[in-house]
């Protein structure tokens, strides 16, 4: 089942990260390093949430009854998932180490800073359609990111750029799994 709870509570997250980041854009210098140094630790928590989300679901679809080869290739798709988003979280605490800020790892910390949720369930598709929400959230938010940095920090907005590219790429891969595996609507026939 998928977690509305979470969907409803979006609106409220985007526009904290907008006030989050007009409040910030007045910022000039070492208040402005800071200011992207915490969006960016925003952008870590995001990650590392999706991170363990992509795992678990991964490990629970280890015990799907496999109908063919649909599943494996999902199981696939998560795993590189996985990897992709590994990959996010180091290039973004090498960008904040770079930047002269201490990447915040902090477990608790995490579900309040990040923009995704963690969410579980055992239904394949319900976790597909999971995963498509927090994949389509990372790309509003990391639009928002590269907004505020746009002219004020090249190389940070390169970062979230190409970050992004990668999770447009895993909403349209999700996109064309849940639609693959939508069981087809029967055709309603017209009542004379």
């Amino acid at each position: 089942m998928l977690n509305t709870a979470f969907i409803d509570d979006m609106s409220s997250r985007r526009a904290r990260a907008r006030r989050y980041m007009i409040g910030c854009s007045a910022s000039h210098g070492a208040e402005h390093s800071q200011a992207v140094i915490d969006l960016l630790n925003e952008a870590l928590a995001t990650e590392l949430i999706c991170v363990m989300r992509y795992k678990a679901h991964y490990y629970s679809g280890q015990g799907f009854a496999p109908p063919g080869d649909l599943v494996k290739l999902a199981d696939s798709e998560l795993l590189d998932h996985v990897n992709e988003e590994q990959a996010h979280v180091d290039k973004i605490a090498g960008r904040i180490a770079e930047l002269g800020g201490y990447a915040d790892f902090n477990p608790p910390i995490l579900g309040q800073r990040g923009y995704s949720d963690y969410t579980s369930t055992a239904e394949p598709l319900d976790i597909w359609k999971e995963d498509l929400i927090g994949e389509r959230i990372a790309v509003d938010i990391y639009r928002e990111m590269i907004r505020f940095v746009a002219g004020r920090d090249p190389v940070t907005g390169e970062l979230l750029a190409e970050i992004m590219a990668h999770e447009q790429e895993h909403v349209a891969k999700l996109a064309a799994r849940i639609e693959a595996s939508e069981p087809e609507a029967v055709p309603t026939r017209a009542v004379a």
